[in-house]
């Protein structure tokens, strides 16, 4: 006997449309009687007219992530709740197998794109002006390549902030309160679903950007494609999700790149392997699994690294302060060479972990440091993106607090900090011949750095004090404000002395 329809299943919710309700249904019945609904009213509606209610009960009903804060199809919707039978139905109905709309995808990927005004990276609950006019402001600012090297302007902005080492101040997505915008694909591989993948796959959802194939054509971003627009892809949501074999299958079953870089997000495109070791915990056994399989990988490029900032995975690696994981990848610390900042292994291990790691009523280390060494995506270093973060109207002030005006407490390092940092710069100093006179683009050295830490490991200013050039960089070495790693230690100790507040 067929499924009767109610008044409940005409009318959906307020996020979720009727289909969206229904494709979540184990009881495979309701989607179908309610397809066959949509499809038998859609002909006696004239030509022209959009009936809303019939329309909520399409296959693609999807909802709108800037409206109601998720991004969400039936189909996406079927796969989560992992109803096959919904699947089929949806894609046999005619579900666009993207599992979300070009429209939607490219409205969430242009809060990624560089150069854009700082309001889009709070624009949660509103649609965003479309690429092209986002890319226009980019190019007034100086980009007109969003792969470019960075600009004089993106340089001075960082002195105005705490932005990490890998990437610009105002980390993409940061601050978004919706969800991620994925396609059907994505959704499956996180999932760890090869089933739903295949049936999605074989409807001919586009995979164009992901495939090792496309290799050669990655720099020619296609934004009519939308595996190219999305700012992820399935092999990363798959590592993201700890989903080994999935990962497996999607570099060996069905041929995804181990080096795709998602260009729709330029200043966080990440590789899957300095994906792994950025965004999620290598000491999780499945998402270890996931990087032994990358690192297996006869194509995988070790050395691949993120556009703009240059970012190579033991960067990453160290910044963990973790010599076991580095003691377990298989590149040689030469190979990590420095940053588009000029960072190298040695600066990038002596970095603070966040802005509370310096004493902030000290002027002379607010003046010369501001790059965090965090991997953390979401944490703040102030409550505005910048550059709006200058602005008196927002109630903020400085983000660089002046002496005597203290914003947040200073936290002082642990002793497992400490001795996870001395560990980590022992393995440097033996392992790699690093020059510590060398200077970022701040002019700073690791030894600055160290000297500006509150409650620094006195040994670990003196490992570096040891090596070849240590004493001169440590007493001559002046960064972009005069400074020199022991007029930053003698300060801060002075500073100290006063006590913390």
């Amino acid at each position: 006997m067929a499924y009767r329809l109610t008044r409940k299943d005409l009318q959906g919710t307020f996020e979720d449309s009727a289909t969206i309700v229904a494709a979540r249904n184990p009881n495979s019945a309701v989607l179908e009687a309610l397809l066959k609904h949509y499809f038998t009213h859609l002909e006696s509606v004239p030509t022209g007219r959009v009936d809303r209610s019939l329309e909520a009960c399409s296959p693609n009903a999807n909802t709108m992530g800037p409206i109601y804060g998720t991004y969400e199809s039936p189909l996406t919707a079927a796969i989560r709740a992992n109803v096959p039978e919904n699947v089929r139905a949806l894609l046999a109905a005619g579900a666009d197998p993207t599992g979300t709309t070009l429209h939607d995808l490219s409205d969430y990927a242009v809060r990624f794109i560089r150069g854009r005004d700082a309001k889009t990276d709070m624009s949660s609950f509103a649609l965003c002006p479309p690429r092209e006019q986002i890319l226009a402001v980019a190019e007034g600012k100086g980009i007109t390549q969003q792969t470019q090297p960075l600009t004089q302007a993106e340089l001075d902005e960082r002195s105005k902030g705490f932005p990490r080492f890998w990437t610009e101040p105002n980390v993409p997505g940061q601050r978004l309160r919706l969800s991620k915008a994925l396609t059907a694909l994505e959704v499956a591989a996180g999932l760890g679903n090869e089933n739903l993948f295949r049936l999605v796959r074989d409807a001919g959802a586009d995979e164009s950007a992901w495939l090792s194939t496309s290799e050669a054509s990655r720099a020619e971003f296609d934004d009519t494609k939308p595996s190219f627009i999305s700012t992820s892809s399935p092999v990363h949501e798959a590592i993201k999700a700890g989903q080994p074999a999935m990962l497996h299958k999607l570099l060996h079953v069905y041929h995804y790149s181990p080096n795709y870089l998602p260009l729709a997000t330029p200043t966080a495109a990440l590789p899957p392997l300095s994906f792994a070791l950025l965004r999620c915990d290598p000491h999780n056994p499945d998402i270890w699994a996931c990087i032994v399989h990358l690192l297996q990988h006869p194509d995988l490029d070790q050395h691949l690294r993120s556009p703009i900032f240059d970012i190579h995975p033991l960067h990453l690696a160290v910044a963990r302060h973790d010599p076991d994981l580095l003691s377990r990848l298989p590149m040689p610390l030469s190979t990590a060479g420095t940053t588009a900042l000029g960072h190298s292994l040695l600066h990038i291990a002596s970095l603070p972990l966040t802005s509370d790691y310096i004493d902030q009523k000290n002027l002379d280390s607010v003046q010369s440091i501001h790059c965090a060494r965090t991997l953390d995506s979401h944490w703040l270093s102030h409550a505005f993106p910048s550059p709006m973060h200058l602005s008196p109207s927002n109630g903020t002030g400085l983000t660089r607090p002046i002496p005597g005006q203290h914003i947040s407490p200073t936290i002082p390092l642990t002793s497992l900090e400490q001795e996870a940092q001395l560990s980590t710069l022992h393995l440097l100093v033996r392992a790699v011949s690093l020059d510590v006179r060398a200077q970022d683009v701040d002019g700073n050295t690791a030894l600055h750095y160290l000297a500006a830490t509150v409650n620094v490991d006195p040994r670990a200013l003196q490992l570096l004090r040891d090596v070849e050039g240590g004493e001169e960089a440590y007493n001559h070495s002046r960064n972009g404000v005069g400074l020199t790693p022991r007029s930053l230690w003698e300060s801060n100790k002075a500073q100290s002395s006063q006590g913390l507040g």
